[in-house]
């Protein structure tokens, strides 16, 4: 009795504005891949059904992770990340593909990466939760750099460059949502700036004097200085080596993003046809199923990386702004309760989902329209794709569990 009493508490207490809100953009994205197939030839015509059935797991996943005690979640949080760990690790010698991301499971193939985002999200969580800190000395936020950077490595010998940024962003987030020291989290971005600012000689010349200036006000330690001072120069000196690492296909989708003349028939051509269908959708649309970059297969990935231009170009640029509030007024949501919650796991947990989903949004918009590169981050809940649709399902059950928790 007790327990069934505990189950009615917690469904009362559900976030139906939320299941509301990723029951719309689901719907979005199914009829988008129902018009990419509409009246079509030649193309492979199961993505559709193929997504319903995932959707309809995920519905599944979504009350699994709401359901889930909290105690679970916390008390397991290090045994999640390991299984994770040991599932890309896997990846690396049983995956299939091109590359070595799928793990198979009979005729399913599954994502480890994206499970992973799961799993670091919970062990960071649970760190902090553990550590109440304010993270002013270095040694306190080495843990958490561990817990991503593994996974980064291991993501990025896939190769998986999108990904793994992923979880970087996720790290940034995180750390300044726990409270790290601004001259810490300063020292800890500097490197990242120095090897994006490298590319241009004067930019890097003038990131090295904002640098320096941040280090003579800050006045740390005379070691701290000087150390500092030379990881930036040196990760500036080895990004030309990490570039050579990169795929060349890697490569082609950053230059393009610059000159897409360079890769007109690769990433290049992806972005132009990418514009030409949204501006051809002007304000309303051309219509359901009546989409010519669409239906005559001008546009690449229509599917997967390049549905919001599908929805662009048939539904229009107030449709675009639609999905884009709809997102937005989700991850505000998740962000807000972070911020109210009382319980620091909760908390951290609400951060971390609403981060992955911020990230990919950002990523997937930003690449549509040349802003970012193109990286092969799907659109959350709108994009074709199992495992990713699965993940954002159990991220959104497992915050909606946090915000109960707070509520009963």
């Amino acid at each position: 009795m007790a327990i069934s009493r505990l189950l009615k508490r917690k469904w009362k207490s559900l976030d139906w504005t939320q299941v509301f809100l990723v029951s719309i953009l689901i719907s979005i994205g199914l009829t988008a891949l129902y018009s990419i197939e509409f009246q079509q030839a030649g193309i492979d015509k199961s993505f559709f059904a193929r997504q319903v059935i995932w959707s309809l797991s995920g519905i599944i996943a979504f009350f699994i992770a709401f359901f889930i005690p909290q105690k679970v979640l916390f008390n397991f949080a290090y045994v999640f990340y390991g299984f994770a760990l040991l599932l890309l690790i896997t990846t690396a010698f049983i995956g299939s593909g091109s590359v070595s991301r799928w793990i198979m499971i009979g005729s399913v193939g599954l994502q480890s990466s994206e499970f992973m985002k799961i799993a670091l999200i919970i062990a960071i969580a649970r760190y902090f939760a553990d550590h109440k800190i304010q993270l002013r000395h270095w040694k306190e936020f080495i843990p958490p750099i561990l817990l991503t950077l593994v996974p980064v490595i291991l993501v990025l010998i896939q190769p998986d460059l999108g990904t793994s940024l992923v979880f970087v962003g996720l790290l940034f987030i995180v750390i300044f949502w726990g409270g790290i020291y601004p001259l810490n989290y300063f020292l800890l971005i500097s490197p990242l700036i120095s090897m994006i600012a490298v590319f241009n000689v004067t930019a890097f010349f003038i990131w090295m004097a904002i640098f320096v200036l941040v280090l003579a006000v800050s006045k740390p330690p005379i070691i701290w200085t000087i150390g500092n001072f030379i990881l930036n120069i040196g990760v500036g000196g080895l990004t030309s080596l990490m570039w050579d690492f990169l795929k060349p296909y890697q490569q082609n989708r950053i230059l393009s993003l610059f000159k897409p003349e360079l890769d007109p028939l690769g990433s290049g051509y992806q972005l132009s046809q990418s514009l030409t269908a949204f501006g051809s959708g002007g304000v309303y649309g051309k219509g359901f199923g009546q989409g010519t970059q669409t239906h005559l297969k001008f546009l690449p990935e229509q599917h997967s990386d390049f549905i919001m231009t599908v929805i662009g170009e048939e539904f229009g640029f107030a449709s675009v702004i639609f999905v884009i509030l709809l997102l937005t007024y989700l991850i505000a949501r998740m962000i807000y309760f972070a911020g109210e919650n009382k319980y620091r796991f909760n908390s951290m947990m609400l951060l971390g989902g609403a981060s992955i989903l911020f990230l990919h949004s950002l990523v997937n918009l930003g690449m549509i329209v040349g802003l970012l590169p193109v990286t092969g981050i799907p659109l959350p809940f709108i994009s074709y794709g199992g495992s990713f649709l699965l993940t954002a399902m159990i991220i959104v059950g497992l915050a909606a569990n946090m915000i109960s928790n707070d509520r009963m």
